[in-house]
């Protein structure tokens, strides 16, 4: 049996998006304008394989779901893209997450230190 998971479009996918994801379940999700509506959307492109997962409308929402339905190659296709892909796409290194956090950590301490107030910045694989 394949599975794959529906979106709302309205309060899309967040926690449950990622555990899918994680379980190597494909997706179908409608971005809309609000950023709930969108984060099942940055999921999915986090994978790499997220564009066969993501909709324009309504009525591709519905076309992607029967096509998938309907044609077991082509959701098992995209199923094992999925898990292929799990260990090394930026969405599920935690290693790297948390570099990166304490990255930002270290911008602010020194923020601090240097009497600055606190401002926007970015993060980078470079900083130190």
């Amino acid at each position: 049996f394949f599975f794959f998971f529906f979106c709302r479009p309205l309060c899309n996918a967040h926690t449950t998006g990622t555990d899918v994801l994680w379980a190597g379940i494909p997706m179908i999700t409608l971005p809309l304008e609000k950023m709930a509506t969108r984060v099942a959307g940055s999921l999915c492109l986090a994978t790499g394989v997220g564009e066969e997962m993501i909709v324009k409308s309504m009525k591709e929402y519905e076309d992607r779901a029967v096509s998938l339905a309907l044609n077991p190659s082509k959701l098992r296709d995209l199923t094992s893209k999925l898990k292929a892909v799990r260990l090394s796409c930026p969405l599920f290194d935690t290693a790297r997450w948390v570099r990166n956090l304490e990255r930002a950590y270290l911008k602010m301490w020194k923020l601090y230190c240097n009497g600055q107030q606190p401002k926007p910045f970015k993060v980078t694989e470079n900083d130190i």
